[in-house]
């Protein structure tokens, strides 16, 4: 088995054994900020005080942007879930941590940020969860702005389900979660029937129950 895919099914199993994922497949769906509506949300904000599962994400993460990503001078975490994650590895990375705020906070290149860094720095930029990397893409923008570059964004676990060009790298999909999900007995018949439907069709799923259905 590959380390990709055991990575995968490590994470998707965290992310089930603490309880962060949830389902809404009668009345309303989930919406996220960028206007998807979804039957299931995952609530990686609760491994940050699971002390193994924690340990456990931040050695494969280590493990995947190792793999992936070369040449950063920094790290830098997006407001706000994805700051703790970026605090513990760039504690064994031993590098410079940024976090990169959601609207800027004063004036000057800076103003957008709490630390501080040079115009050139290379930045791997993390965060908790992606959906459609829209979110993501601001926090780039804001340390380009700032002149700095990004080789790679990281997040724990990634939709893969939306229509867009945005390439994030993660740990696991949701495709993977929620057969971790079925694997466990963790979703009744018809959850998983419908969690399966959006996979198939995110953005039709979305259309039928008042979100978006392209960016």
């Amino acid at each position: 088995m590959s380390n990709a895919r055991t990575w995968a099914m490590e994470t998707a199993r965290i992310i089930i054994d603490n309880d962060c994922l949830y389902t809404r497949t009668q009345g309303d769906p989930f919406f996220f900020s960028s206007g998807w509506a979804s039957p299931v949300f995952i609530d990686c904000k609760k491994l940050i005080s699971a002390p193994n599962a924690r340990n456990a994400l931040v050695r494969m993460a280590l493990e995947r942007i190792s793999d992936t990503v070369t040449g950063f001078d920094a790290v830098a975490g997006c407001e706000l879930t994805g700051v703790p994650f970026a605090t513990l590895l760039v504690d064994r990375l031993n590098l410079p941590l940024t976090v990169v705020c959601k609207q800027r906070k004063g004036f000057g290149r800076l103003a957008q940020f709490e630390g501080s860094f040079e115009p050139g720095t290379a930045f791997v930029l993390i965060d908790d969860l992606g959906t459609d990397g829209m979110s993501e893409a601001v926090f780039e923008a804001a340390l380009r702005r700032a002149e700095a570059s990004i080789v790679g964004t990281f997040v724990l676990v990634d939709h893969a389900v939306f229509p867009t060009k945005r390439q994030l790298i993660s740990l696991a999909t949701l495709e993977d979660v929620i057969a971790a999900a079925e694997a466990a007995n963790y979703l009744g018949d018809r959850e998983l029937s419908e969690t399966n439907r959006f996979i198939a069709d995110a953005a039709q799923w979305s259309k039928q129950r008042g979100g978006i259905t392209t960016l």
